[in-house]
C-alpha cells in the first residue's frame, strides 16, 4: 500500500512539474510593439527588415531569460513610448483610453437635448389656437375652387 501511495505521489509530482508554464513567445511580444520602419504596422504583421531585426532582438532577450515586460521596457528605452502598439494606461495617456467613452456620453446627451427640444417646439406648434373668423373668410375660396373643378370634370 505504501508503494502505491509513493508511486501516485511521484506521478503527481512529475505531472505538476511537467505542466506547461505560460512562456512568452516572440509573437506575443511582437504584437505589442510597433515597427519602426515608418509603416505604422505592428511588428507581428510587418515583414520588413526592421521588424525582422526587432524579432531577432526579442528572440535573443527571451533566450537570455528576460521577461515580456523587461523586453518591452528595453524597446521603450530605445525608441520611446511610440514603439508601443497601445498607449500605457497611466498619466496623460490615460485620456486616450477614457476620452472615447466620455465623448460618447457627451454626444448622446447633446442628441437627447436636441431631440427633446425639437419635439417640445414641434408639440407647441401643433397646439396653436385657430382664429375662427379667419376660417369663415375661406368659404369664398372654397366655393370658387368647387366651380373651377366643375369645369375640369366636363
Amino acid at each position: 500500500m505504501r508503494r502505491l501511495i509513493a508511486f501516485i505521489a511521484l506521478v503527481l509530482a512529475i505531472g505538476v512539474t511537467a505542466l506547461p508554464v505560460a512562456a512568452e513567445s516572440v509573437e506575443d511580444i511582437s504584437k505589442e510593439l510597433m515597427c519602426q520602419c515608418g509603416c505604422t504596422m505592428i511588428v507581428y504583421n510587418c515583414d520588413c527588415s526592421t521588424a525582422g531585426q526587432m524579432n531577432d532582438v526579442i528572440r535573443t532577450k527571451l533566450g537570455e531569460g528576460q521577461s515580456k515586460q523587461q523586453i518591452i521596457d528595453y524597446f521603450v528605452g530605445q525608441y520611446g513610448e511610440t514603439v508601443l502598439s497601445a498607449p500605457t494606461k497611466e498619466g496623460f495617456n490615460l485620456t486616450a483610453w477614457i476620452f472615447p467613452f466620455v465623448a460618447l456620453v457627451i454626444g448622446a446627451g447633446i442628441v437627447y437635448f436636441v431631440l427633446t427640444r425639437w419635439f417640445i417646439v414641434r408639440g407647441q406648434a401643433e397646439h396653436v389656437p385657430v382664429n375662427v373668423e379667419s376660417i369663415a373668410g375661406l368659404d369664398a375660396y372654397d366655393e370658387r375652387l368647387r366651380e373651377e373643378l366643375k369645369d375640369f370634370e366636363r
